[in-house]
């Protein structure tokens, strides 16, 4: 039967085919739209480089440091450079790297607060770190160490005004209810905390953490705290430089502590190099002599 203009109805069988057609043309064109994605995506967001890979694309070396950490890095604010044993130790390694990859890398050091540095590395925004950081088993878990360069056996210093005549001792701390001052994230306060807070021995209202070691200097020269707790070098290095204002009050002995340098856990080839570098100064006296020139 004619429709009332006369024509003829479409065919069924024709509809069907015009929509197969149809539904494979925008299959196909999603197809390759995903394929172009990815071939363009992958221009776009390379694989992320780790270790010597990083390190020779960019032709530098990236090191985060807390620069009071005295004598290890330290802050020349003539120059507005760093300088100290850990800065020694990295200029040796960039050269090894250097003469690793057959070009030249230079090294930027850069000033960050101490508890930050986990972090950056973890992120892969820095390649190594040198901070006077002790290997610990929690650290383990986010960064990659090299072997210990160096071990802080005689313990922590107790920082305090040279006028101080009350503590001499972890005791006379506790026995005269004394404030303390710690610098973030470091072992020194994560042992107050567990030897001196959690135990009762202490509130913990008598404990401050600061982010710098320059605060917490500042903290006791200034009286807002009795005490400061930081590894003895450290605590030595700043009654030298204190013009008689400070004092190395006694020691809080410990076990010795492993100092490493830390880097991204994917970089296992940088710590290999690393590794080899200070495996060798330590076997030729060269990590002896860096030793006595800082006072170590």
């Amino acid at each position: 039967m004619s429709d009332s203009t006369g024509g003829t109805p479409p065919s069924p069988l024709k509809k069907k085919g015009v929509n197969k057609m149809l539904i494979a043309a925008i299959v196909a064109i999603v197809v390759v739209a995903l394929i172009a994605a990815v071939v363009l995506g992958g221009f776009l967001n390379p694989p992320q480089k780790y270790g010597l890979d990083k390190i020779e694309s960019e032709g530098k070396v990236i090191m985060w440091t807390e620069a009071s950490f005295a004598p290890f890095e330290a802050l020349d604010p003539a120059t507005n450079t760093i300088y100290g044993f850990d800065v020694d130790l990295a200029n040796r390694i960039v050269e090894n790297i250097s003469a690793e990859l057959g070009k030249n890398i230079t090294l930027e050091i850069y000033d960050r607060t101490f508890v930050n540095i986990p972090a950056a590395l973890a992120n892969n925004q820095v390649d190594m770190s040198l901070s006077g950081m002790t290997i610990t088993d929690e650290r383990n878990k986010t960064v990659l160490f090299s072997i210990p360069y160096y071990r802080a056996e005689a313990g922590y210093g107790l920082l305090v005004q040279s006028t101080n005549t009350d503590i001499s001792s972890i005791d006379d701390i506790i026995n005269n209810s004394k404030t303390i001052v710690v610098n973030t994230g470091t072992t020194s306060e994560i042992w107050v905390d567990e030897n001196l807070v959690k135990t009762g021995l202490i509130s913990s209202s008598k404990v401050k953490s600061l982010p710098t070691i320059v605060n917490c200097v500042q903290e006791v020269k200034s009286g807002f705290s009795d005490v400061f707790i930081i590894d003895n070098p450290t605590v030595n290095t700043y009654v030298t430089n204190s013009s008689g204002e400070l004092k190395n009050a006694g020691l809080i002995p410990l076990p010795d502590e492993p100092y490493g340098v830390a880097m991204n856990q994917k970089s296992t080839d940088l710590k290999e190099l690393v590794d080899r570098v200070i495996t060798e100064m330590l076997a030729n006296g060269e990590m002896d002599a860096l030793r006595a020139k800082w006072g170590l």
